[in-house]
C-alpha cells in the first residue's frame, strides 16, 4: 500500500519535469484576456510571460494557456490554481507540453493558403487587430463581404483582400459562411463588433435569415 502511495505522488512531477506551459480548461467561452490577466494577479502567479486563449476557427475553445519563464514556477503557480474560477466559474489546471502553433495558414491541396484559425491566438500574430464574423450566406464572395463592411476601415491581412473566408475542414458542409476581417486599429476592431453583433445581414432581402456574429481574436 505504501509503494503505490509513493508511485502516485512522483508521477505527477515526473510528468511536469521540464514544463513550462499550464493549459486552464472549463474556461468561460466569454472570457477575455483581461479576465485571465486579472486571474494571474488574483492568484499571484509567477513568471508569466504570456496568456495565449486558445481557438478553433477563430472561436474559444474554452481553454487558454500560461507560458512561464521558468520551470521552478509551475508547481507553486498549479497550486496556487487549485480553486480558482473566472467569472464565478470554477477552472481547472494541469501542465501542458508547449502548445502547437495552430498557425493560421494552412495549405490545401493545391497548395492553397488558408486560414483555418486554430490554435493558440487563432494561430495569428497581430494580436486584438482581428475580428471573425459568422452568419453570412454561405457563398457570399470576399468582395462582398468587403462591401457591406465599406463602413469600417479595413487592412488587408497577409497581403490578401481585407475580408478573408475561413475555410470548413474537409468532408463538411454549412449554410453559413465565417470570415477574419483586420480593422486598421484596435479601437475600430472593437468599433465594428459593437455594431455588427446580432445585427441581420440585408435584412431588407433575407429578412431575418442571416443572424451575423462578430468577436475579436485575442
Amino acid at each position: 500500500m505504501f509503494k503505490s502511495t509513493a508511485v502516485r505522488r512522483v508521477v505527477p512531477r515526473f510528468v511536469d519535469e521540464g514544463r513550462t506551459h499550464i493549459q486552464l480548461r472549463e474556461l468561460p467561452r466569454s472570457a477575455v484576456l483581461t479576465d485571465l490577466r486579472r486571474l494571474c494577479i488574483r492568484n499571484k502567479l509567477l513568471g508569466v510571460t504570456d496568456i495565449a486563449i486558445d481557438y478553433h476557427r477563430f472561436l474559444p475553445t474554452g481553454r487558454a494557456y500560461l507560458a512561464l519563464a521558468h520551470t521552478k514556477h509551475l508547481q507553486k503557480n498549479l497550486q496556487a490554481l487549485d480553486k480558482a474560477s473566472v467569472g464565478s466559474l470554477p477552472i481547472k489546471a494541469v501542465s501542458a507540453p508547449p502548445p502547437r502553433s495552430g498557425h493560421g495558414l494552412d495549405k490545401t491541396r493545391t497548395e492553397r493558403k488558408v486560414f483555418s484559425g486554430n490554435g493558440p491566438h487563432g494561430g495569428i500574430s497581430s494580436r486584438l487587430k482581428h475580428v471573425v464574423i459568422w452568419g453570412f450566406p454561405g457563398k457570399i464572395s470576399e468582395e462582398a463581404v468587403e462591401n457591406y463592411l465599406r463602413d469600417f476601415r479595413l487592412d488587408n491581412i497577409d497581403n490578401k483582400t481585407g475580408a478573408v473566408k475561413v475555410e470548413l475542414t474537409a468532408n463538411t458542409f454549412s449554410l453559413y459562411s465565417r470570415y477574419l476581417v483586420r480593422p486598421t486599429s484596435i479601437a475600430e476592431a472593437h468599433r465594428l463588433v459593437r455594431k455588427l453583433h446580432m445585427t441581420y445581414y440585408e435584412p431588407e432581402h433575407w429578412a431575418k435569415r442571416y443572424q451575423l456574429r462578430a468577436r475579436v481574436v485575442y
